[in-house]
């Protein structure tokens, strides 16, 4: 089809047309194209100018003029320890979180609990609930329990601590226990701050596994192993033993994601995640030749599992047995021989917490000691070594 250009007054005031060539028209159809090309990019840069005046200005002004509890999150605070118990009797019911025993005397207890902490105005402003973990033999009860501080109100969060908590139960809970507890007494309670992650319910069975140490071998495995444990993993471990036995594990294979502030193992010398009675945390890979091995100070041993959203790893399997108890306190020990070998209790596995060794060593006059360490290895993650206010080994004063 051809093009055709209209002109009035054209040969003396006759109509007249005039045809376009192919060049023409190919400019002609440039030219549209130009236009709307320049008034869609108009278009454009009127929308951008529009949203980044908004943002700056406008949408400043609002976040400006937020509230702090609309800027921030919620935070939680749990604390666990235990509580040792007397006027009751110990049955192997209490061992099972599924029985009528432990569920009587575990909400007998988490209910003394929580009327005791709400006799702080702080506490009972932020209390969410207090769970009974386990039971064992002395007879000691395990427990958690948490607090949970919104946005609004994060400035009250260092209200929310370890000192207070432990004043109020020291102070009131006995109170209370002889009002609901009848016969039964609360004799003495622990208090330590606890990571959130590591509370778990052994009555809602979510990752949560009961294991019976024997003299023979057994074994047990992160979920998914040898594949790779799930993301958000929070899965604990108890492990009983016999009284007056202890229990020796270790893991033959181990590998978690290399940074502890992500996923990690954390063993404890009990049956709460107490951090007094933290016994080790473990990450990365370990090879066949250096195998991770923990041995109990007595016949209870808690592990677990804590993983994030991205970067598993395989897992590990242990194995874990019943062995004869080690006494802590009885370590230590004289040497007057012109050479000899000590080492901390269960070396090559981590020692047992709340330990005090001493080793005294006497030559005679005119001689010196020479002292050294084949392997030393005591620092624990975040622990400054300047300070050494944890764990340490004292020669002559020296930490």
């Amino acid at each position: 089809m051809s093009s055709a250009q209209y002109n009035e007054g054209y040969n003396g005031g006759h109509e007249g047309v005039t045809f376009l060539t192919n060049e023409e028209k190919a400019a002609s159809k440039k030219r549209v194209v130009v236009v709307t090309g320049v008034f869609l990019a108009l278009l454009v840069i009127a929308a951008v100018a529009g949203f980044l005046i908004w943002y700056f200005i406008g949408h400043h002004d609002t976040m400006e003029n937020a509230t702090l509890s609309e800027k921030r999150k919620s935070a939680v605070r749990v604390f666990s320890g235990q509580m040792e118990l007397s006027g009751v009797q110990y049955l192997d019911t209490l061992e099972d979180p599924t029985s009528r025993d432990f569920e009587d005397m575990a909400n007998t207890l988490e209910d003394t609990l929580a009327q005791t902490l709400k006799q702080d105005p702080i506490l009972d402003k932020f209390f969410k609930k207090s769970v009974i973990s386990a039971f064992s033999e002395g007879v000691k009860a395990y427990y958690w329990t948490e607090f949970e501080i919104p946005a609004g109100d994060l400035e009250l969060l260092p209200e929310v601590s370890e000192e207070r908590v432990m004043e109020v139960l020291h102070s009131q809970l006995r109170h209370h226990a002889k009002q609901s507890l009848q016969q039964l007494t609360i004799t003495d309670v622990t208090v330590s701050f606890t990571d959130s992650r590591m509370a778990r319910n052994p009555r809602a069975n979510e990752c949560f596994h009961r294991l019976e140490a024997e003299a023979s071998v057994q074994t047990f495995e992160s979920p998914g192993f040898p594949e790779k444990y799930p993301p958000q993993a929070r899965c604990q471990w108890q492990i009983r033993a016999p009284k007056d036995t202890a229990i020796f594990i270790k893991f033959p294979f181990f590998h978690v994601e290399d940074d502890c502030s992500n996923d990690f193992v954390f063993i404890y010398d009990s049956l709460s995640p107490d951090d007094t009675q933290a016994i080790t945390k473990q990450c990365g890979q370990r090879p066949p030749t250096n195998q991770l091995e923990v041995v109990s100070s007595s016949n209870i041993l808690l592990i677990n599992l804590i993983s994030d959203s991205s970067m598993q790893r395989p897992g590990f399997k242990g194995e874990f047995l019943v062995i004869p108890v080690t006494t802590a306190q009885t370590c230590g020990g004289s040497f007057t021989d012109s050479s000899g070998t000590f080492s901390s209790p269960h070396f090559p596995s981590f020692y047992p917490p709340a330990i005090d060794c001493k080793w005294t060593i006497s030559v005679p006059k005119g001689l010196q000691v020479r002292l050294t360490f084949t392997m030393f290895r005591m620092k624990e993650p975040g622990v400054d070594m300047r300070v050494c206010h944890k764990d340490y080994v004292e020669v002559m004063g020296v930490k």
